[in-house]
């Protein structure tokens, strides 16, 4: 199975942009922290108490709830972006390489408006960012480096298929697969992990416009310096998120008298109770996307075995060892073993 994970990364773009994406809620929220600076000074106003209002304990819920998202974001850049970057350096050091094809087609092709927007809301969420790549298993069991038990060989037979990010957005055959030799549905695109290791430094490690006319179009991932911005511009928002969710569990300690429906005590609990949570779901949300990531990396893809013994095709899912089908219609077969897929010695 061919785990439909997003892309894991930021998408390239200058820290001001990332800035004017947050300012727009950073002026809807210094506009809450006004309201929770002139409350107690109202209550004494009959005109303004009998009117609605913005009660504090819905903006300390809002203020707490949008600390775990930046909460979570900080722990993903620091955390989760440096395991991930260990992981794909690994293919650098450990990797064998074997030859397979790279297919790619973009989620929306033609030339009317309808399709160029669509294509356009697929870059959006980095949907264009994905390709397959396609090699033989028995060449990797095959390889020294493997050094797989005559048992575990025999598995690994056939063609896999497997869902990869790609950098050269367009189809390769015979082109470097890179497999770690203890995973052997862990095939990346060679040339694909060099431009993703480049992404790591400062700078880009490959010019702008490089590549074959319209057929390449490199998505750069965020680089150090700006995911450095990034981190200072989260850790801005949970100063003043924290901070401003304490500062209104006082606010609403001079206002409870006044209003039936708010409470200073069950305003300390939530925040108390914020303190402890924020950092668990921030932790085990990354803990788990990473666990989902890795297992897509290692071990995701569809394997299809070739007809032995005048056996139909069989697909079967690696990670979870189950038969998807056994059936499969000559048409099936004929796809699933086409030259395009074969490697070749």
């Amino acid at each position: 199975m061919t785990a439909d994970i997003p892309l894991l990364a930021l998408p390239a773009g200058s820290i001001l942009q990332f800035l004017s994406m947050t300012l727009p809620l950073l002026g809807v929220y210094l506009y809450f922290l006004y309201l929770v600076v002139t409350r107690p000074s109202l209550v004494d106003n009959q005109d303004y108490y009998l009117q609605d209002r913005i009660r504090l304990t819905d903006i300390l819920i809002t203020y707490m709830c949008t600390l775990v998202l930046f909460t979570s974001l900080i722990v993903y850049m620091l955390w989760f972006v440096k395991k991930r970057r260990k992981l794909s350096k690994r293919y650098e050091s450990e990797g064998i390489v074997v030859l397979g094809n790279v297919e790619f087609r973009e989620m929306y092709e033609g030339s009317s408006y309808l399709t160029t927007c669509l294509e356009w809301i697929s870059n959006c969420f980095r949907r264009n960012d994905y390709g397959y790549v396609v090699y033989d298993l028995e060449r990797v069991a095959r390889h020294p480096a493997c050094n797989v038990e005559e048992r575990q060989a025999a598995k690994l037979a056939g063609t896999i298929k497997k869902k990869v990010r790609v950098f050269y957005r367009y189809p390769r055959e015979q082109v470097s697969i890179l497999v770690l030799p203890e995973y052997p549905y862990s095939g990346q695109p060679k040339i694909d992990l060099e431009a993703d290791w480049a992404s790591f430094g400062s700078h880009m490690g490959y010019p702008d416009g490089e590549g074959d006319g319209d057929r390449v179009n490199l998505p750069k991932s965020m680089s150090r310096d700006r995911s450095m911005g990034v981190i200072f511009v989260a850790v801005f928002w949970v100063t003043f998120l924290f901070s401003a969710s304490l500062y209104t569990c006082f606010q609403m300690e001079n206002i409870e008298d006044y209003y039936v429906d708010e409470s200073a005590t069950w305003a300390w609990i939530f925040f108390a109770a914020g303190c402890v949570i924020v950092p668990f779901i921030s932790f085990g949300g990354n803990y788990i996307r990473w666990k989902l990531y890795e297992r897509w990396i290692l071990n995701s893809g569809i394997k299809v075995n070739a007809v032995k013994d005048g056996v139909s095709p069989v697909k079967y899912e690696q990670s979870a060892g189950t038969l998807l089908g056994s059936n499969s219609s000559v048409d099936e077969y004929a796809e699933a073993i086409s030259p395009r897929y074969i490697q070749m010695t």
